[in-house]
């Protein structure tokens, strides 16, 4: 019985020791996914509050109005008018806000396979966007670091076991309860907000229903 004791206790502190780093690991991954859920947050609050577009376009026409008599400016271009440039002003933001939901779309679709643990799916959009589009797509932080994107050859792709291990993700996104920062509140045209749950709001982008 006396040396059992000692088997027993390496065991205990082995068991324990082994538990600890399994938590640190999963410590990883749920900052990861947290860090990318709030940089989904950024893009999309940005890309869809209309609102906030439109009270800038309301101020513009206002300013046009302020001048007594068209203001014709000569530059590089050639003759523009103050309505010319507010124009312009409006359609540059309205691509600033068009390549945020492509990052925000493109992150939906990473984020969706994440939680269902297809690291290998996520690694090959990212590849096959890459090979399409010629350059690297967009990867939201924390995204990076799950697929192991470090390790991504431009040629081949990511090689095997790149990434965090599928069963690890899985076990995280079942214990902490992900997705759990995403929060999407939509403003539409006429100022009514509404409220999208996580899934639904990965959903709403994935299915270009915006």
């Amino acid at each position: 019985m006396n040396a059992l004791v000692p088997l027993i206790m390496v065991l205990l502190a082995a068991f324990v020791a082994v538990r600890y780093l399994i938590f640190r690991q999963e410590e990883r991954v749920a900052r990861c996914l947290t860090l990318a859920e709030r940089d989904f947050n950024n893009l999309i609050s940005g890309g869809m509050d209309h609102g906030g577009r439109k009270g800038r376009v309301e101020e513009r026409r206002e300013w046009n109005k302020m001048a007594e008599l068209p203001v014709i400016q000569i530059n590089t271009d050639g003759y523009r008018s103050v309505a010319h440039d507010l124009v312009a002003a409006n359609e540059k933001e309205l691509g600033g806000k068009g390549t945020s939901m492509g990052k925000a779309a493109i992150t939906a679709f990473l984020l969706r396979e994440l939680y269902q643990g297809e690291v290998e799916n996520a690694q090959l959009k990212i590849f096959a966007e890459m090979r399409s589009g010629g350059s690297l797509p967009y990867v939201a932080p924390g995204i990076d670091k799950l697929v192991g994107l470090e390790k991504l050859n431009p040629a081949t792709g990511f090689p095997p076991y790149s990434g965090v291990e599928p069963w690890l993700l899985r076990r995280v996104v079942r214990k902490w309860n992900f997705p759990r920062e995403i929060l999407m509140v939509r403003t539409d045209p006429s100022g009514e907000r509404s409220y999208r749950s996580p899934m639904d709001a990965l959903a709403q982008l994935l299915q270009q229903n915006l």
